[in-house]
């Protein structure tokens, strides 16, 4: 069966999965307003009683209201030629039209709707500014909901007023707002299989798979800073969010970012709920068995996550080749933790792809806010998305209160930075998923020439950085240059185990001791030393090697760039 064509049966669960969503209960008033609807005489109505009476109930049944996320136009004009249209309706999903409804007068005596009635619907639907492949008739008697890109012989849905309460889930399942939602991903499927059912030049599917992998990919951005304008920020729900929030958006977006305390240990929880469950099904996805973008957020939280997880399973399956210390299965999960732990305090002295892909995922973000600090478009663009956020927002809100042009910035730059990184790394595997470290050394060094190019054409850098008041530690041009967040986060997110805490102090305080001279407040903490002591650094020789592949002259460089007052 076609994966686009949902009209067939039987349908797979994956499929559903993909591009249906489950649907809600109704509430007992929408049933009973449906059973009004089904006992009413609609004999004599004209069609503006249709819509008054028939449609305008369903429509806000369906969740649809004006003015909202999921809004109804109704008789707004389009135009053909000369000629001037006026829809029904017009039903938008964040401000995109996808699909219409066609009032007429009851029809009686016939049981379907005629050309006529269709006609007029689809001349509306195939407009630019509309473009809705559903295409739906109703006139009080009966519904008829027409996809014009599957058939225009029978519609693919018919359901008569005495019968609608019983089957008004089948109208649910192709006209509530989420479900064109995901109609609309099936459209684009449908079309591939069009055109690529008889495509003859297989270097041809390649190279569009290829570009819609990079459209994707550019999308991620976007889907992120989508997720920052819709998720509530107040602490309550955040945290609600990250314990129900599916494994996948854990790992392809929330491990790669600080959050609160309420919201790491929501999601720690998650993580570990499900990786109890069905470990090798989780901790595939966590550890991959090769290389995959990471920062320094995203390995400092999946280590902390492995050890609340040995805490219930001492032992388990899934990890990969490069943790499991050559156990195929029930891998020792502390044992797991224990090389991580040791990986994170020394910047995987002794795994070179990891280290490797943090030091790109370091130099990726510093050219970024770099980058951002000294372009006045982009500077403009936060201050934008700024003084928008006050004009339109919410004076109560959050986002009101904790909005500025450089935080508006640093949201963008957060998805940025992740496509950097996805890029780098799919640019250094070969077509067996191998990592291809001297391939991507050269890469690294070009990321490097890169930022010293940038800064060498920023006369002042520390000065313009105090003035653009950019004081994001996340951003801050030290870090992986003469600042080791990697080992700083891990030791923070280290507090709710203390066994483990220990266990660093017992096994490892020589590197706690490297990061407290790197300026680690925690390091400091645990040994014991006041924050405001100043340690000595350690030697240019050191620091070129733990984060520069030993290249001191880069290094040098890069530090006089950077001030310590840009921390």
């Amino acid at each position: 069966m076609p994966i686009y064509d949902p009209y067939s049966q039987p349908i797979s669960f994956e499929y559903f999965g993909q591009f249906f969503k489950a649907l809600e209960p109704l509430p007992a008033d929408a049933i009973a307003n449906l059973k009004k609807i089904e006992d009413s005489n609609v004999d004599a109505y004209n069609e503006a009683e249709v819509r008054a009476f028939i449609i305008d109930p369903i429509i806000r049944i369906l969740g649809y209201d004006k003015g909202a996320d999921f809004s109804v136009d109704l008789g707004h004009k389009i135009e053909f030629l000369d000629k001037n249209k006026f829809p029904d309706y017009r039903f938008h999903l964040w401000q995109e039209n996808f699909w219409i409804v066609e009032a007429k007068r009851p029809r009686l005596g016939n049981a379907a709707f005629g050309y006529d009635d269709l006609a007029q619907a689809v001349e509306y639907a195939i407009h630019p500014e509309i473009n809705a492949a559903l295409v739906v008739l109703c006139d009080g008697l009966k519904i008829e909901v027409f996809d014009r890109e599957a058939s225009l012989t029978a519609p693919v849905l018919h359901i008569d007023k005495a019968n609608l309460t019983a089957e008004f889930d089948k109208l649910r399942r192709l006209l509530e707002p989420m479900q064109v939602w995901f109609f609309q991903k099936r459209r684009v499927v449908r079309l591939i299989d069009k055109v690529f059912d008889k495509e003859f030049n297989y270097q041809r599917v390649d190279e569009f798979k290829a570009l819609i992998e990079g459209r994707l990919a550019g999308k991620r951005s976007i889907v992120i800073e989508n997720y920052r304008k819709n998720i509530p920020s107040d602490s309550e729900e955040r945290k609600k969010l990250f314990e129900t929030a599916p494994l996948e958006d854990l790992v392809w977006v929330h491990l790669f970012f600080e959050h609160s305390i309420p919201e790491t240990s929501a999601m720690f929880r998650n993580l570990v709920s499900r990786a109890v469950q069905n470990p090798f099904y989780v901790l595939p996805k966590v550890f991959p068995h090769w290389p995959r973008e990471i920062n320094d957020t995203y390995i400092a939280q999946a280590t902390v996550f492995l050890a609340f997880l040995a805490k219930q399973r001492p032992h388990v399956n899934g990890l990969p080749s490069w943790l499991n210390q050559g156990q195929h299965q029930d891998a020792d999960t502390a044992g797991a933790v224990r090389l991580l732990l040791r990986l994170c305090l020394t910047y995987f002295r002794n795994d070179e792809p990891h280290r490797i892909i943090l030091m790109a995922a370091s130099a990726i973000r510093r050219i970024l806010r770099a980058s951002a600090l000294a372009n006045e478009t982009q500077w403009r663009m936060g201050e934008m998305r700024h003084f928008m956020e006050r004009y339109n927002g919410n004076e109560l809100s959050f986002r009101q209160v904790v909005s500025t042009p450089a935080g508006q910035l640093l949201g963008l730059i957060d998805g940025w930075a992740l496509n950097g990184i996805d890029r780098f790394v799919k640019d250094c595997l070969s077509e067996q998923r191998e990592f291809k470290p001297e391939v991507a050394k050269i890469k690294l060094r070009e990321l490097w020439n890169v930022e010293k190019t940038l800064l060498r054409g920023i006369p002042d850098f520390q000065k313009l950085y105090r003035e653009r008041d950019f004081s994001d530690m996340r951003t801050s041009g030290i870090i992986s240059v003469r600042y080791d967040c990697l080992g700083h986060l891990t030791l923070c997110l280290l507090h709710p185990l203390p066994e483990w805490t220990d266990y660093v102090l017992r096994e490892h305080r020589a590197e706690v001791e490297i990061l407290a001279t790197l300026g680690s407040h925690k390091a400091k903490a645990l040994l014991g030393i006041e924050a405001h002591v100043t340690l000595d650094w350690p030697s240019d020789r050191f620091l070129a090697d733990r984060f520069f592949l030993g290249d001191e002259a880069t290094f040098a460089e890069l530090r006089d760039r950077y001030d310590r007052k840009t921390a």
